[in-house]
């Protein structure tokens, strides 16, 4: 960290060390940072620290949509208003026809795909700082045919950004794999392998495609997380998620809460720098554990979102089994409907209700793998 000194203005003697502007700035919300970048160049070079991405305590999370290389926040038209608007962010022609395959501590992992996972091309965004990074081609190939995953997210102990990746280099029977791993560190810039890379894990039932490639990676507590549910020989399923730790660099597997019928109707996501799993296969109500403790698998059922608290105008938007979860803005569970009505709805875990519902219906070419929940930061993709 910087050891330089700020002058305070029109006084010659108050000077603020670095540590303690850190401080202060970390307080504060990121639109002012982003103005404060341009007071100085020390201000600039204390603001685009990672260090101070660590330390920011003002993360407020919003709801964002990724288009045709357009990112845009949604936000109501109008106070009284039950519709949403699309408020263009960031719009770049080199992830024209990317997809948002991972979102990790205010960066995206996008994917233009190729004709095979060989001529994929992968890009890193920040879409505060308007940032674009292409990453160099990973030097393993992969031979399994249950193809591979990304992940990104900051390692803490370094203030580093890192994106992982997650593959099979080879089978060893017909229900054993072992799961290798690449690390495109954003300060070394380069691949390389992970310190600890393997981790023993069974493939998918036949039919349910790519293993780890469905569901977008979820990163929360300095790790990289992955759900799926996995055939143990045709004895049934057992889900499991799958954690990369990325300060270790290492793997291990957790326990999801037991509840019925995990798999297609579970869903992860973090909350409040948590990771949370939601359980949507109930008919009555939505319910969220949060990990409290990764070692031990530990899970705490933090809330029940019952759809009986939903009034009647907000009720058509939490169909049973319709609805996800996909993250927590202001207090408030969000939850999105993509069968039959296009529609957000909030729910206070506090007040247990929900007064407010937002149709998405006029916005055009959504779906589930457009929208997610997102958490600014300043972390410069330049380092």
């Amino acid at each position: 960290m910087a050891t330089a000194t700020i002058s305070g203005t029109g006084d010659q003697d108050g000077q603020l060390p670095s540590e303690a502007v850190h401080r202060i700035f970390s307080r504060l919300p990121i639109k002012s940072l982003m103005r404060f970048r341009s007071v100085c160049k020390l201000w600039r070079e204390l603001i685009d620290d990672p260090h101070l991405s660590t330390m920011h305590t003002r993360k407020d999370t919003v709801l964002l949509h990724h288009h045709a290389g357009t990112i845009s926040a949604f936000t109501p038209r109008t106070s009284d208003d039950a519709s949403m608007n699309l408020r263009a962010m960031f719009k770049s022609p080199e992830i024209k026809r990317c997809k948002v395959k991972a979102v990790g501590d205010g960066l995206l992992c996008l994917r233009h795909e190729g004709f095979k996972p060989q001529k994929d091309i992968w890009y890193i965004a920040n879409p505060i700082t308007k940032q674009v990074l292409k990453l160099p081609k990973p030097p393993t190939e992969c031979e399994c045919p249950y193809g591979c995953a990304y992940g990104i997210g900051l390692d803490r102990s370094s203030a580093t950004p890192k994106v992982v990746r997650v593959f099979f280099p080879s089978y060893e029977s017909c229900f054993s794999y072992t799961l290798g791993a690449e690390v495109y560190d954003l300060r070394e810039r380069c691949w390389r392998r992970p310190r600890t890379s393997k981790v023993s894990i069974f493939p998918p039932r036949v039919g349910k495609g790519a293993i780890l490639s469905e569901e977008r990676a979820i990163c929360a507590k300095g790790g990289i997380h992955w759900f799926k549910e996995t055939d143990l020989a045709g004895q049934g399923f057992d889900p499991k998620i799958v954690s990369f730790d990325l300060g270790k660099e290492e793997f291990s597997l957790l326990r999801p809460p037991k509840f019925k019928n995990p798999g297609s109707e579970t869903g992860l996501f973090e909350v409040r720098g948590s990771l949370a799993i939601a359980n949507h296969s109930l008919a009555r109500r939505v319910e969220v554990w949060v990990l409290e403790s990764s070692s031990s698998s530990k899970w705490t059922k933090r809330y029940k979102i019952e759809f009986a608290a939903f009034p009647d105008n907000v009720k058509v938007c939490v169909t049973p089994r319709r609805v996800r979860c996909v993250g927590e803005i202001d207090g408030e569970m969000v939850l999105v409907n993509f069968w039959g009505m296009h529609c957000f709805a909030f729910y206070n875990p506090k007040q247990r209700r929900s007064s407010r519902g937002f149709d998405f219906e006029h916005v055009p070419h959504v779906s589930l793998s457009h929208i997610f929940a997102f958490t600014p930061t300043l972390i410069s993709l330049h380092l």
